[in-house]
């Protein structure tokens, strides 16, 4: 994919911002308004919190089955963290101290160990525009393409440059934004060589609030990444930075009657492009999810997700589902984690997932949340073999759409406005096809199933606006 048309939805979304900027010239009360506001932010705000999550996980199955001679595992994941707010007048900026591992471990390997997670100023020029620059977490709409994916122990953060726009109705927000990956500061060009993320990254924003009952964003994001070859004599990947492959992904949200007895989520992705190995992609991703509040404390969620595969594709080359790529690790296509698109456990045939959720709030601090979805491929899975293949159970060809049933339920309590305690339980339903594309015997894995505990405290050490009054006091 060439980079000028890589790059053509990044400037699309630049000229569809302009267009939502327009506005009439501000008022006198418009200039009083805000003056007062830039009054208020003259204050200096200075606040130093903290996190730390502890997390109990028995998996049985998580993210792929297991065989007859496979057993499941305990662990608890830890995450901790120290953060640094301040504000002074347009200026401020935001620093995250985190630290994440698995009880037991004590070089940090499993999740990065001890850094900062998160480094960042922002200033604000005026009439709603600003920028923020350093690292942070890239986190849009549901964090379907671009999340902050905060149930890993060390969630994903981005070095990158944003400009942002918010109305003064709060109507409109827009951002513009860019990143670009190196390994070292060598003053040499050398290949950057890391898969599944970017060399160059371009972002594109557009939210607008059009009535009380409708509102549409738009998001375009354009990755950069170095042509990867094999060498033979290496046995390995080679990576060449002279030549650079692009990828766009375009995602439309509609937000209908949110805040309303009934509301809708529908949204849809386009990809297309080219990978780092010069293969062409060409997929999709669709969602919808309605919210029905039938009671005061009972709500109903109905779903559907669709994931394309290989049958978009015109050849072989081509055969390249949708690819999550930045976006949340968990939860969208079930809790157990089993397809989620890019992993290994994906398919290439499409897949269908309906859901239904009843939530119940017996109190307000409490919620109980029950789940069940259904998987199946959008093209039969064919597998056929000319001798006798272990996998296939002695049979010569076999064929299937059926990808099981997950069933989960999860319990929420906020016991106080610092702390929370969440519970979770999940099970998947063997099937024959499922066994297959995890490199296991037909009907030879375990019913998959895992539970966590999990409780975050997260305390306000010190907010030097309450210390101020209080010593005014």
């Amino acid at each position: 994919m060439k980079l000028k048309l890589s790059s053509a939805f990044f400037f699309l979304c630049l000229g569809l911002g302009g267009t939502l900027l327009a506005a009439p010239a501000s008022s006198d009360e418009d200039d009083k308004m805000e003056k007062k506001q830039n009054a208020s932010k003259d204050e200096t705000q200075f606040i130093i919190s903290a996190e730390i999550r502890e997390r109990g996980v028995y998996s049985h199955g998580y993210e792929h089955p297991l065989s007859l001679d496979q057993k499941g595992s305990f662990f608890v994941g830890q995450r901790t963290r120290l953060n640094f707010d301040f504000q002074k007048g347009p200026l401020g900026f935001f620093v995250q101290i985190e630290d994440g591992r698995i009880w037991g471990e004590t070089n940090g390997v499993h999740s990065q160990g001890l850094g900062v997670s998160q480094a960042y100023f922002r200033m604000d020029i005026g009439k709603g525009f600003g920028f923020k620059i350093g690292r942070m977490p890239l986190q849009y709409e549901d964090g379907r393409y671009l999340s902050y994916s905060s149930w890993d122990e060390c969630p994903k953060t981005h070095d990158a440059l944003i400009f942002n726009f918010r109305s003064q109705d709060k109507k409109t927000k827009v951002d513009l934004g860019a990143s670009f990956s190196n390994t070292s500061d060598s003053y040499f060009l050398n290949p950057y060589g890391l898969d599944n993320y970017f060399k160059y990254l371009l972002i594109g924003y557009i939210s607008h609030q059009f009535t009380p009952d409708f509102r549409l964003g738009l998001l375009s994001v354009t990755d950069f990444q170095e042509e990867k070859v094999w060498d033979s004599e290496l046995d390995d990947y080679n990576y060449n930075p002279d030549k650079i492959y692009g990828r766009s992904t375009v995602g439309l949200y509609l937000d209908l009657f949110n805040g309303s007895p009934v509301s809708a989520l529908i949204y849809g992705y386009g990809q297309f492009g080219k990978l780092n190995t010069g293969q062409h992609v060409t997929s999709g991703l669709a969602s919808f999810k309605m919210k029905y509040n039938a009671l005061p404390k009972l709500e109903l969620q109905l779903g559907y997700d669709f994931v394309s595969g290989d049958w978009m594709a015109e050849d072989f080359e081509n055969k390249r589902g949708f690819s999550k790529f930045l976006g949340s690790t968990h939860s969208f296509l079930g809790i157990m984690d089993f397809f989620n698109p890019g992993s290994t456990n994906s398919c290439l045939s499409g897949l269908h997932q309906p859901l239904l959720s009843i939530i119940y709030k017996p109190a307000p601090k409490h919620s109980l949340e029950l789940t069940g979805r259904y998987f199946w491929t959008v093209k039969s899975l064919e597998f056929s073999a000319r001798a006798e293949d272990p996998l296939l159970g002695g049979k010569k060809d076999f064929r299937s759409n059926n990808l099981g049933f997950e069933g989960s339920l999860i319990y929420k309590y906020k016991i106080r406005s610092d702390l929370n305690l969440e519970a979770g339980y999940a099970l998947h339903l063997p099937t024959e096809a499922l066994d297959i594309l995890n490199s296991i015997p037909m009907g030879k894995s375990k019913l998959a199933h895992f539970g966590y505990v999990m409780i975050s405290y997260k305390p306000t050490l010190f907010n030097l606006s309450k210390h101020l009054k209080r010593h005014d006091d």
